[in-house]
């Protein structure tokens, strides 16, 4: 019976055999897929977050330059847009009817003179002349305006505000120099003998290097004369050790020298 039992046996042996090649056939070709896979992972991890730190380093190198372009371009656009700052504000016209009585150039009558009374001290007849008078108040004063609009200074408004006390106001705010700066305000000292009772301001266009302490500006400024004119780009020969100011060029050239200066108004 063990010859019988065996041979059923030997006829199975070539089928597991075959089952068991199957299997390690499919088991050899699924391993290689999770490796395939693999390498797209470890990929997208660490790139992204090295590449996101870097981009905020050019912002940090470049704040000092922006700071710097901001102020000079402050300055090109004050320059650009002066005429913007000027608005001409005539006084007003009126008109008046002024009558006035003057002795009569009619010499008298006849009949006057035969009367008997009549003597050397009769009064003249008089007659009534009558005229229209046209005035112009004087312009409203621009110069305060016109530095306030040209660098957008707005501290120190005290209601009516000269330039003296705007620049004693700003001066106690640590909002002045004595060394010129361009786009700053230069603020001249009382003078009423050069009717500038309150001082006046002028505008700084532009500085150029000093030579023993004596700087070039170039400046703008308005009321000049009692009718507001608007005066750009005079010369002034800055001194900051004697603290004057020089007109060299414009309407105030002729007169307008060693005019006592109290500093620059910078913000």
């Amino acid at each position: 019976m063990s010859t019988v039992m065996v041979r059923p046996l030997l006829h199975l042996i070539p089928t597991v055999l075959i089952i068991a090649a199957l299997g390690l056939s499919g088991c050899s070709t699924s391993k290689p897929l999770p490796r395939q896979t693999a390498p797209p992972a470890a990929v997208q991890t660490d790139p992204p977050a090295k590449s996101h730190p870097r981009t905020p380093a050019p912002k940090i190198t470049g704040k000092p330059k922006t700071t710097i372009s901001a102020a000079k371009q402050s300055v090109l656009v004050s320059e650009r847009n002066r005429a913007s700052c000027y608005r001409l504000q005539p006084g007003k016209t009126s008109t008046r009817m002024i009558k006035k009585h003057i002795p009569a150039k009619k010499a008298a009558t006849a009949a006057h003179l035969a009367k008997k009374d009549a003597t050397a001290t009769t009064a003249k007849p008089m007659t009534t002349v009558t005229r229209m008078v046209t005035t112009t108040s004087r312009c409203q004063p621009q110069s305060l305006i016109y530095a306030r609009c040209r660098t957008g200074i707005d501290t120190c408004k005290l209601g009516d505000t000269s330039p003296v006390q705007w620049f004693a106001c700003a001066k106690n705010n640590s909002a002045t120099t004595f060394e010129p700066v361009a786009g700053s305000v230069l603020v001249l000292d009382r003078n009423a003998r050069r009717g500038m009772p309150t001082g006046h301001p002028v505008y700084v266009e532009e500085v150029l290097p000093s030579t023993d302490n004596i700087w070039q500006l170039r400046i703008s400024h308005t009321n000049y004369d009692r009718k507001c004119h608007l005066d750009q780009d005079a010369t002034v020969l800055f001194n900051s050790t004697e603290m004057t100011a020089s007109f060299m060029t414009g309407p105030w050239a002729p007169w307008a020298k060693d005019l006592k200066a109290l500093g620059f108004i910078v913000r």
